[in-house]
């Protein structure tokens, strides 16, 4: 886990923003596939040289730090989804709504790969072999996006340009720069825990919160389809593009909160059913006390993607999550030495939930729901 979290940051790198900015070109530039093959092969040469960069820099740290170089295999291994990423045009098909295919060629290699497996992973230094089935799941999940996308002649080659790709990589600027502000303030937690309350806390909370990630990404999904169409009803009507968002909200919180009752009074249930037993038990409290990160987090994404983005509010989204990570930041240490691990959920939902208000305050100031 460590070593795919290391490697995290180089996927965020290479990715630069690319699946918000260039889904939103492609969504634009429907039925016109002159556009759509520019921006594709721009987008793919622009995320080709980050590649370059972050294994050059991957490589230093390697050689030059011995925590990383004991296990240089392992990180090698990792640094195969960020490939994986650089080659996977979800952007691509998000952007022309055809998400179906992603969901096939997703879905297929990652139930093989986990059948391989329980196959041939028996013991405990089978770690390598473990790591290596689950990053090819992936690698193959992108070939296979790649293959299919070229099959059906989806697009055209057409020579990316030095000058096109600064342009991509400019436009994606202030979207990395806010993918990076809350990755800061969703991954220090478990950092500061681990440094204050130990490795037990980190697994106590890490059992709990891998739960609540699962379900926020899940619920997430819901942004990528609807991105599209969000800009598609925008480029008609800013008024039916907001009513659009607003049903979605609606129903995501709707949503939410029943799964947060649900996870509230059966807590004990999942943790035993997930975990078994033992010091995993504590989790369940740690699972009661998230019951709202759901909700505000994955609110918070839809807005941010649907309506800032889409209304080119991108400074003030980075303003907003640059202020969350800030006093996640301030008031992480403080809130762990006082309730340990759920010391660290309740920065999180507190940080979400400031997020959520300065979003609304926002749209408000900006005069957003006056559009027509």
């Amino acid at each position: 886990m460590f070593a795919q979290a290391f490697v995290a940051y180089f996927t965020l790198f290479t990715d630069f923003g690319f699946n918000v900015s260039s889904t939103k070109e492609i969504a634009d530039a429907l039925g016109d596939k002159i556009k759509i093959s520019e921006t594709f092969w721009n987008t793919m040469f622009a995320k080709s040289l980050l590649l370059i960069i972050s294994f050059i820099v991957f490589g230093a740290i390697l050689l030059l730090f011995g925590r990383f170089r004991e296990d240089s295999t392992l990180f090698f291994i990792s640094f195969v989804n960020v490939v994986s990423a650089v080659l996977f045009p979800v952007w691509f098909f998000q952007g022309t709504e055809k998400m179906g295919f992603i969901t096939i060629i997703n879905t297929i290699p990652r139930v093989v790969m986990c059948l391989i497996t329980f196959w041939l992973v028996k013991k405990v230094s089978d770690y390598n072999l473990a790591l290596l089935i689950q990053v090819l799941s992936t690698f193959l999940s992108a070939i296979l996006s790649l293959a299919l996308l070229f099959y059906l002649r989806l697009v055209i080659f057409i020579r990316p340009s030095i000058k096109s790709v600064k342009k991509q990589i400019a436009n994606s600027w202030h979207i990395f720069a806010t993918s990076l502000s809350s990755n800061l303030y969703t991954t220090t937690n478990t950092i500061i825990l681990g440094l204050i309350a130990g490795n037990t806390s980190v697994g106590i909370y890490s059992a709990a919160d891998k739960i609540i990630r699962a379900l926020i990404a899940l619920l997430s999904s819901v942004t990528q389809v609807v991105f599209p169409r969000v800009n598609v009803y925008y480029n008609t009507s800013k008024k039916k593009c907001l009513q659009f968002v607003n049903q979605i909200v609606y129903a995501i919180a709707v949503i939410c909160l029943v799964l947060g009752v649900g996870i509230f009074y059966f807590s004990d249930l999942i943790i035993s059913l997930m975990f078994k037993t033992g010091e995993f038990m504590k989790s369940a409290e740690v699972l009661r006390f998230s019951v709202l990160l759901p909700l505000f987090s994955v609110i918070n994404g839809v807005i941010a993607i649907n309506i800032f983005i889409t209304f080119g509010l991108k400074k003030k989204l980075l303003n907003i999550v640059m202020i969350g990570c800030v006093f996640s930041l301030t008031f992480i240490a403080p809130l762990v030495i006082i309730f340990k691990e759920n010391g660290a959920v309740i920065c999180a939902t507190l940080t979400e939930i400031i997020i959520f208000i300065l979003l609304l305050f926002t749209i408000k100031k900006s005069n957003l729901l006056h559009e027509s």
